[in-house]
């Protein structure tokens, strides 16, 4: 069991800097997947059913977790850093308290907050916070824990493990069905272990892991699915989940600039861990064979799999999936590395040695500190906008599209955009449609159709459509082009996109 008592002055002082990073991001903007997640939880709170009224190809959780977010501290950049924030630094006790017999020394174990969920913020961008694949890490990570316990333990505690590790892991499921083959990886260790160590009979340890994960894995699953069935959704849902997925991958090609451009930055942002992590598990897996070493390795090669699965995408914060078992491993590492240079040199040289060895990382934080006091702390409207705009350059430009239709005598009602959602956020409108305007370019050939079918039902009194949206309509579905031109009239026209109005 663990306790609250375990915490001792250098994992509260790690927590406190856990908060002081996670507080310099919370101004930080969002990009047009995280506007895109904060629309979606939006239209939620305003009472519409997710995939029949607002449509997205993703799995609910992020949504649920955004709508969670947003109804606790408000529906922008700061509520929605707030409730991360709160969820990481509860992330970063959990791995405290769990981690405590993992490493030799107390003072290396009190930084494994550091090396995960502080390095988490400090690598990441506007694009990265919030993602699935980051968020995903707390669960996984319980899942993985409480899979490993049950090595320890037979019959009903076993039982009773597994059960709640299948409960985590149906959690994991709501936020993307692919990371089943992790999951999988998991308990896959566990049985093996079972017959080919302890020599259970396959067919019993098969019966007795796989009843209790599959009764914990199907309370969550139950449970969203019933949610959708009430209203009468379970068709697109299971369209949604399982008909689309396949057919978009189908259509695109591997891209080897998004391959490259996201190894590039997750060597970038992680060689320090990454070369840490290399010696813990050398060390942990050829001397003592540590088990719950070998399911954070597990981790990351399934993990690494999954991502190269998505070859459609392969986009940079798809690799914060390896966030947490990296830093766990690399926090083992530096456990390692204490121990023998105890031997060598004073502790004094060897925590300067380690200081040099990642002067990267808090380089990159003391840049986001300056740019945070350069404009007081991004307190005020202004200035908080100043701030954003060094993180993601578009975002007054989008502000600007959003005053636009903000004046005094604008036409009131929902509005479509083929492009990016922020302008929903700036001018605090909903989308139209129940089909998205944004990334266009993985529709399929229906919905197309359904998508004119439906302004030509809503009729809303704005379309917004950039210039790369415009081309994608172009390429795929001129005739959308076609309508608007006979319905609408080009209100403006700059060099973010053209505004069309109902006429």
């Amino acid at each position: 069991m663990i306790s609250i008592t375990k915490l001792n002055r250098i994992d509260f002082l790690v927590l406190i800097v856990i908060v002081i990073i996670g507080l310099i991001h919370l101004p930080f903007p969002f990009n047009g997947d995280q506007a895109f997640f904060r629309l979606g939880a939006f239209e939620i709170q305003q009472g519409k059913i997710l995939y029949r009224d607002f449509w997205d190809v993703k799995q609910p959780g992020i949504f649920y977790f955004y709508f969670l977010a947003g109804t606790l501290f408000g529906f922008n950049e700061i509520g929605i850093h707030v409730f991360e924030l709160i969820y990481m630094v509860f992330f970063s006790i959990i791995l405290l308290l769990s981690l405590k017999s993992y490493f030799q020394h107390q003072i290396i174990a009190s930084l494994v907050p550091l090396l995960t969920v502080g390095v988490y913020y400090i690598v990441s961008g506007s694009w990265h916070l919030t993602q699935v694949e980051a968020l995903v890490g707390f669960p996984l990570f319980i899942c993985l824990w409480l899979t490993y316990q049950s090595f320890k333990y037979e019959g009903k505690q076993r039982f009773f493990l597994l059960l709640l590790s299948g409960f985590v892991g149906g959690i994991v499921l709501i936020f993307k069905l692919i990371f089943l083959l992790i999951l999988l990886s998991f308990w896959l260790t566990l049985l093996i272990y079972s017959v080919l160590i302890k020599r259970q009979k396959i067919e019993k340890a098969l019966v007795e892991i796989g009843l209790s994960i599959f009764i914990g894995i199907i309370f969550p699953i139950l449970y969203v699915v019933s949610y959708f069935a009430w209203f009468n959704s379970l068709s697109i849902l299971y369209q949604t989940f399982f008909l689309y997925p396949p057919r978009i991958v189908a259509n695109f090609q591997f891209d080897p600039r998004n391959f490259f451009s996201g190894i590039k930055w997750f060597l970038y942002g992680f060689y320090p861990l990454i070369l840490a992590a290399i010696v813990g598990v050398d060390i942990s897996l050829r001397k003592s064979k540590n088990i719950l070493t070998l399911l954070l390795v597990i981790w990351c090669i399934v993990g690494l799999g999954v991502i190269f699965l998505q070859s459609g995408a392969l986009w940079e914060y798809h690799y914060l999936l390896l966030f947490v078992p990296v830093g766990i491993l690399a926090t083992k590492g530096l456990d390692v590395i204490w121990q023998s240079s105890k031997k060598l040199t004073s502790p004094l040289t060897t925590i300067l040695l380690v200081l040099l060895f990642f002067l990267p990382l808090p380089y990159t934080l003391v840049k986001k500190s300056v740019f945070l006091v350069n404009n007081n702390f991004a307190l005020a409207e202004d200035t908080r906008l100043k701030y954003q705009t060094i993180f993601r350059e578009k975002y007054p430009f989008f502000r600007s599209e959003a005053d636009f239709i903000s004046q005094p005598g604008s036409l009131p009602g929902e509005i479509y955009v083929a492009g990016d959602p922020s302008i929903y956020y700036f001018s605090n409108r909903t989308q139209a449609t129940s089909l998205r305007g944004w990334a266009l370019e993985y529709f399929l050939p229906e919905q197309w159709t359904k998508l004119l079918e439906q302004l030509d039902s809503s009729k809303p009194p704005y379309i917004f459509i950039d210039y790369v949206q415009q081309a994608t309509i172009k390429e795929n579905f001129p005739k959308m082009l076609e309508f608007i031109e006979q319905r609408y009239r080009i209100l403006r026209q700059n060099n973010n996109g053209i505004w069309y109005v109902f006429l």
